[in-house]
């Protein structure tokens, strides 16, 4: 089956967005997101200095990728998202890539974050190429006992842990 993925810009399409949106935070964060949380965000991706595309397999919504600004033109993979039934099929792969070609006429870099506990992403990130550790973000758990520490990493001879909420 020959299968065609593309990308669109959002263009009002709130119900589709609002779905993937709320299926983004339940996947990555176990939260049930309530249509105003939705919203919120929406708004906050679709706002000035942001760019909210659909991406599209057939034609079809399977998920969207927001890219921000941290000071400049957009240039931050803020939020990639593909529902888990299409994943690992190269769609991912493809919206990075075409954002890339983009960023890349106005931008010497394109930047990506990625939980720690997302080995899947990190792994296809570098093998994309995004191979420059560029910054490190640090979290303190106030109740460490609502977390499972599922590996240990050292950066600078400093021992940090990975971990998931339970």
């Amino acid at each position: 089956m020959n299968q065609k993925i593309n990308l669109r810009l959002y263009n009002k399409e709130k119900k589709d967005a609002l779905h993937l949106i709320k299926n983004f935070w339940k996947v990555h964060n176990n939260y049930e997101q309530n249509d105003t949380e939705a919203l919120k965000d929406l708004n906050t991706w679709t706002a000035e200095g942001h760019r909210f595309w659909f991406i599209c397999l057939n034609d079809t919504p399977v998920g969207f990728l927001h890219l921000g600004n941290r000071g400049g033109k957009p240039d931050w993979i803020e939020d990639l998202f593909v529902e888990p039934a299409h994943q690992n099929q190269g769609i991912g792969t493809y919206a990075i890539q075409t954002i890339a070609k983009e960023v890349r006429t106005y931008s010497d870099s394109l930047y990506i974050e990625a939980s720690a506990r997302n080995q899947g992403a990190i792994r296809l990130y570098q093998k994309l190429g995004f191979n420059c550790l560029n910054t490190v973000t640090l979290r303190h758990d106030f109740d460490q006992t609502a977390f499972d520490t599922i590996r240990n990493e050292k950066i600078y001879d400093l021992e940090f842990e990975i971990r998931k909420p339970k």
